[in-house]
């Protein structure tokens, strides 16, 4: 009778643990789905709108929400990204429970763009990037109800929960930053080197009455090969990635404006110079072959945090920048961390 009743427990305990295993996408079901599944799951759950950003900027959200739900999840995406592309880690992250919210940046995704040239990435200042988070969840997430809050970055996003996170004072229950874009990936070239050509080059810009100019080696919208991408090792991720924008080329974005390049490599720097003003439990998440920002910089960051979790970054090994769109293993890895920091700070 005994042994019946330890073996009972065993089974309760262990299907406990099933039920409370994140049930996530798949590539296999991603390529039943295809954009079009993806999309009408969105148009049955999503609901969108607007909030006022930064100097009155008009800028675009979207929201999937249940009442039964506890927790709000909010989603900071990075450089050249909509909310859009994210509609299967919405999905996931919502049917585990979450209200999930997203918006997208200022001169990117279906926000208004700021220069003539609407494929230039181009940002005036970035401390906008981080008023526009701080507003959003002043007119949009806190008024839907007190809920615990979350937040989940991505690359640039990262940069701007950073600076966001070190001084903002709304609560936070835990954040996790994947990618984060605390330094830009150069190669060999040296950052004072970069920081020079940014001068430099800039003052050319400014000198012969432009606007803004793209950075050297930077130009409009190009769709690279699967084979050549530095993004993910998914094929039907990133398939169903550019499907999206050939699809909806209002979301298109092409390179950097020279001055988004200094402002975002100041700005990296001041969320390393400032990471010990957040209080809030943060994850960082490193890709192990990351070569769109620099990760000795996430290194740096967390040295001077001090609390990250597990004492520096979690490196998913072998995988590229995008993490919510790599390949199975290492996608599930990446949120299945996410997920159990999360429980671990209710």
């Amino acid at each position: 009778m005994l042994a019946r009743l330890f073996l009972l427990g065993i089974c309760l305990v262990m299907n406990t643990a099933v039920a409370q295993t994140p049930r996530l996408t798949t590539e296999a079901e991603l390529a039943g789905l295809g954009l079009e599944g993806l999309q009408q799951y969105w148009q049955a759950h999503a609901v969108e709108g607007h909030f006022a950003g930064q100097n009155d900027q008009r800028l675009p959200w979207a929201a999937l929400r249940r009442p039964e739900h506890g927790s709000t999840l909010v989603i900071v995406n990075g450089r050249t990204e909509s909310y859009l592309k994210y509609q299967e880690l919405a999905r996931d992250l919502f049917e585990n429970g979450y209200n999930v919210y997203l918006y997208d940046h200022r001169g990117q995704g279906l926000a208004p763009r700021l220069t003539a040239d609407p494929l230039m990435g181009h940002v005036t200042d970035f401390n906008d990037y981080v008023q526009d988070l701080e507003r959003f969840m002043q007119q949009v997430v806190l008024p839907a109800g007190p809920q615990p809050v979350y937040l989940l970055a991505h690359s640039m996003g990262g940069t701007i929960s950073a600076l966001w996170l070190s001084k903002t004072r709304v609560r936070v229950q835990a954040a996790a930053l994947s990618s984060p874009m605390m330094g830009i990936y150069l190669g060999p070239l040296p950052r004072w080197l970069a920081n020079g050509l940014v001068t430099v080059l800039g003052t050319g810009c400014r000198w012969l009455g432009r606007e803004a100019c793209y950075a050297p080696g930077q130009g409009g919208y190009e769709e690279t090969p699967f084979a050549d991408n530095e993004l993910t090792h998914s094929e039907v991720r990133y398939r169903l990635f550019r499907e999206l924008y050939r699809e909806r080329p209002e979301l298109q974005l092409g390179g950097v404006s020279l001055h988004w390049l200094g402002e975002s490599l100041a700005a990296g720097d001041r969320t390393i110079d400032r990471a010990r003003q957040i209080t809030t439990p943060l994850l960082v998440l490193q890709a192990g072959r990351d070569v769109v920002v620099d990760n000795k910089a996430q290194n740096a960051f967390c040295q001077a945090l001090g609390h990250c979790a597990g004492g520096g970054p979690l490196v998913i090994e072998g995988a590229a920048h995008e993490l919510f769109q790599e390949q199975d293993a290492r996608r599930q890895q990446a949120l299945n961390a996410i997920f159990d920091f999360f429980e671990q700070h209710p």
